[in-house]
């Protein structure tokens, strides 16, 4: 009898280790987060947003890096190979991830593959060439300009291609990435309406830009564009550009001249220095200052520092 009794008492050990371990085996795949790699911290910030504490995301460019040129590293791959989904620029900002992305030889995230996002898509964009393009006219992009998640409207169309993209690989949790992208919509209301009352005080400020970065944002809060420091994208000034643009600054009463912090100084600093405008530095992107953490903060620091160099 007594050996009867520990027989069960072992089956029973046993079967209670087996259901530790089944809902041990459970909570660890509910845990499991999806795996989502974006080429810049901007889009990160939405995929959080969307994803909530389904996703991890990982951004391989930095926000004050340039995005036209990101150095390839071998952990790039890796975690490429190991993405549920990715989420890129588009528009031939970010062409040098499509090495990455087939080094990576992860087939899901190749161009038209399920867990491939462009996230440019359904975009108004600005600046497309109006004729074939060619080397004479500086590093244009073929699809129009690039830059257009500094325009905060344009977060309605990177989240819904965000939100699609995450269905798409986790049909489940559907409803959960759309409440999630309908409380970033309603965040993204609530702070667009206070920031287009702040800008109320940029709107027809004449300034001038380093690089081709800002149309979207500039249109979206009035300022004026009247020059460029770069003749055409990608392309230094040379001295006698230089000269007329300092005469056009001055003609025209520029007050603020923006770039971003990963160009060179020197001319922009030059023509302050001739004119009285300000070199302001904005951040391009989310993580390109400190304290801007997420897509809100971005713009928060931007007008911000706007207004306080007025």
């Amino acid at each position: 009898m007594k050996k009867i009794k520990n027989d069960r008492l072992f089956e029973l050990f046993v079967s209670l280790l087996g259901l530790i371990a089944c809902l041990s085996s459970q909570s660890s795949n509910a845990a499991e987060k999806l795996n989502v790699v974006t080429s810049t911290q901007d889009l990160a910030s939405i995929v959080q947003a969307v994803g909530g504490d389904k996703v991890e995301v990982f951004s391989i460019s930095s926000g004050n890096q340039n995005p036209h040129f990101v150095p390839p590293k071998p952990s790039y791959i890796l975690k490429l190979k190991k993405a549920d989904l990715l989420v890129r620029t588009g528009m031939d900002l970010d062409i040098w991830l499509d090495s990455l992305i087939e080094s990576s030889r992860n087939q899901k995230i190749f161009r038209n593959g399920t867990a491939y996002v462009d996230a440019s898509m359904g975009i108004s964009v600005l600046g497309a060439p109006a004729s074939k393009i060619d080397r004479s006219m500086g590093d244009v992009h073929s699809f129009g300009n690039p830059h257009y998640w500094l325009d905060p409207v344009n977060a309605k169309y990177i989240s819904l291609n965000v939100l699609n993209g995450l269905k798409r690989i986790d049909p489940a949790d559907a409803a959960y990435f759309e409440q999630h992208r309908q409380v970033f919509l309603k965040t993204l209301a609530s702070n667009l309406t206070g920031w287009l009352k702040k800008a109320k005080a940029l709107s027809g400020v004449p300034v001038i830009t380093y690089h081709d970065s800002w149309p979207y944002f500039t249109q979206r809060f009035g300022l004026d564009v009247i020059g460029r420091i770069e003749p055409l994208p990608g392309i230094p000034p040379s001295p006698r550009y230089l000269t007329q643009l300092i005469a056009k600054v001055r003609s025209e009463h520029v007050k603020l001249i923006i770039m971003e912090p990963y160009f060179n100084h020197s001319a922009p600093d030059a023509i302050a220095k001739a004119t009285g405008a300000k070199v302001v530095i904005l951040a391009p992107s989310v993580g390109g200052a400190p304290g801007i953490n997420d897509y809100f903060q971005l713009f928060n620091y931007q007008l911000d520092t706007l207004l306080k160099n007025l």
